[in-house]
């Protein structure tokens, strides 16, 4: 949604924290698959690997130390939004989600909000899709 607004050292972090936020689970869905492929297009990023294992937390210290406020919002959105790819917000997804706010310096109602509006933006989404496919 909003990827295209980070530099390419963040869009690189990014795409590496979204891998980590999917590997959190020890599973990998294709639905997972498919948002880190779709991230990777927005980003113009050809390769990456999705068995890569990433140590997150240092990279979302440099994002923490580094980016804008409005930089770390977007890493969580789009975050919360791969770590809900699935349809299984798992424990080890929220926890790791958590600690990517702490080091970002974002508080706790950040993230409320953010899974606020991520699912007020699922709805909306769905009910556009209908509309455009039947008229409703």
């Amino acid at each position: 949604m909003f990827l295209n607004l980070l530099n390419d050292e963040e869009k690189v972090i990014f795409l590496k924290l979204a891998i980590s936020v999917i590997q959190a689970d020890g599973k990998l869905e294709e639905s997972e698959k498919s948002f880190i492929a779709e991230y990777s297009r927005e980003m113009g990023i050809e390769r990456y690997t999705l068995g890569e294992k990433v140590d997150p937390m240092p990279l979302a210290e440099k994002i923490g130390k580094n980016s804008t406020d409005s930089v770390k919002r977007i890493f969580l959105v789009e975050l919360l939004a791969c770590a809900n790819a699935d349809g299984d917000f798992a424990e080890y997804e929220k926890s790791l989600i958590r600690s990517f706010v702490k080091i970002f310096g974002l508080s706790e109602s950040s993230l409320q909000d953010s899974l606020d509006l991520l699912n007020e933006y699922t709805k909306i989404s769905a009910k556009l899709m209908n509309f455009i496919q039947e008229g409703k």
